[in-house]
């Protein structure tokens, strides 16, 4: 290379000190983009929130052992039964160069306070919320309307949105153009991709210079995308798809979420546990004693959870370590049933979906295999997600069981399943009476000891009911081309940050 050339490049790169940066791009592959555009208290679900974790920080973060960390917010302590007071980071902007401080507390709190509230998921999980003051730039108190002893645990979705564009705008208006904390701001969106660009003031700066969602419902085609080189991680896959990956150059990730997946008995405060059959508990306890779930972990998730013993996995607050694992022993299965008048074995509907969850359609299969093993007729009777939604706010079943997550996030409580799982829940399929009062009691328990105490014995109080079949921890799968690395999904939040491209 002549020294005239070398001059040149030399040259540029000093007027372009990022030019390597700039030339970087991350491709996510997703299942759908967020309908509410850019709205973070309309979905609190999959996959918005992986989307929502490139743009937007709540003042707490759960880590993977279930423990709140601080985030937006510094430190914290209980005033009192209902105040709460936060001391905040000092060292954020948002992306349009409006500070981060006490006064955007108040404001969301406002708008999540507000009338027009009603409609978005995270007012109504956070229904307590009764008002917030500055008491100085960087500390904030916040009121409840009832104790709310475990308050930092709702705010990871708590988003902190700038109040200059929040007045300007509206939240309608703002949901079009998001400006937030994160690493990433929002450039553009079209039919099946949204474009972003690293927030160069964010407190959590990322490496990589552009990213880019790419939505495609078909976890085979996300899979091939991969392959070819036009993503670079693609999420929501199943085992079948990444188990491959390796030898085809990509990488295989995997996490556990704070949820355990089921199959409830389709009942009524009035009619528990619905059919004749499941009403007697030695039949409940006699279909969960009846499947080998690491066998089906083994065989269909490639061993990478573990077995549920309760309706909450280990790194939930709440979750009881004195319950054993629920046996493998068909015979003993056999016997409850003989003894509950069921020798001859029965028959239900079970109602459920696939593509949800890796695996699901062959895991429906499989525990149907077992239970007939035993002389029980399972008929899997396919359902699409909207129609399991409408059910669960609804009613309308018409099969006498379904399966469903105990789903414990975003708080990583065991209450937070309970919400549904429950005589609190409006069309409750499980109601134990008996139980009603300790979930008030936890919620509103302050003694530390106490609090977890309670929450245990609830959750010895569903498995000793046999409440549900209880089948294993909820695991995701994603592929990831060779020189990702770095990926990293806690409680269904990326660290956009700590991805590298290699």
């Amino acid at each position: 290379m002549t020294k005239f050339f070398r001059s040149i490049l030399f040259a540029v790169a000093l007027w372009c000190p990022f030019s390597a940066w700039a030339q970087s791009t991350l491709r996510v592959g997703i299942t759908a983009l967020p309908p509410s555009q850019f709205n973070p208290y309309a979905n609190t679900g999959l996959p918005y929130t992986y989307v929502w974790s490139a743009i937007f920080d709540g003042l707490t973060f759960i880590d993977e052992q279930g423990q709140v960390q601080p985030w937006l917010a510094t430190s914290w302590e209980n005033i009192d039964p209902l105040t709460w007071r936060f001391n905040l980071r000092r060292d954020v902007v948002f992306s349009d160069g409006t500070p981060f401080n006490a006064e955007a507390v108040v404001v969301v709190t406002e708008l999540l306070t507000g009338p027009a509230a009603i409609r978005e998921i995270v007012a109504r999980m956070m229904s307590f919320l009764e008002s917030a003051r500055a008491i100085d730039t960087f500390t904030v108190e916040i009121k409840t309307k009832v104790p709310t002893p475990l308050l930092p645990r709702f705010l990871p979705q708590f988003h902190m949105i700038s109040p200059t564009q929040l007045k300007a705008k509206g939240l309608e208006g703002f949901a079009k153009a998001p400006v937030a904390t994160g690493p990433y701001v929002v450039e553009r969106i079209e039919d099946t991709k949204i474009i972003l660009r690293a927030n160069e003031t964010s407190w959590r700066k990322p490496s990589i210079a552009r990213l880019e969602f790419i939505a495609n419902p078909e976890a085979s085609t996300r899979k091939l995308a991969l392959i070819s080189g036009s993503m670079d991680i693609a999420l929501n896959l199943g085992p079948e798809e990444t188990s491959s990956l390796k030898s085809e150059g990509g990488r295989e990730f995997f996490w556990l979420d704070s949820a355990v997946y089921s199959y409830q008995f389709v009942g009524s405060k009035d009619n528990p546990f619905g059919i004749a059959p499941f009403k007697d508990i030695r039949v409940r306890e006699a279909l969960n004693l009846a499947i080998d779930r690491k066998s089906i972990i083994a065989a269909l998730l490639d061993g990478h959870t573990v077995p549920a013993t309760q309706p909450a996995p280990s790194e939930t607050y709440g979750f009881n370590p004195d319950l054993p694992e629920i046996a493998y022993d068909p015979v003993r299965a056999k016997r409850l049933l003989a003894e509950a008048g069921y020798a001859e074995g029965f028959s239900f509907v079970m109602e459920a979906t696939v593509g949800s969850s890796p695996a699901d359609a062959a895991l429906h299969q499989t525990v149907a295999q077992y239970l007939q093993a035993v002389g029980v007729k399972m008929s899997v009777r396919l359902i699409s997600t909207n129609q399991l939604i409408r059910n669960v706010v609804e009613g309308g079943w018409t099969g006498q069981a379904f399966g469903l997550f105990y789903n414990h996030e975003p708080t990583a409580d065991v209450l937070r399943a309970l919400d549904t799982h429950s005589c609190l829940w409006h069309r409750s399929w499980y109601c134990n009476p008996a139980t009603t009062p300790m979930i008030t009691a936890a919620h509103r328990e302050f003694d530390a000891g106490k609090s977890l105490r309670l929450r245990q014995e609830i959750m010895a109080a569903y498995r000793n009911d046999w409440a549900a079949i209880f089948m294993y921890q909820a695991v995701r799968f994603a592929g990831a081309r060779a020189n990702v690395s770095g990926l990293k999904v806690v409680n269904n939040f990326i660290l956009f940050d700590q991805i590298r491209l290699n």
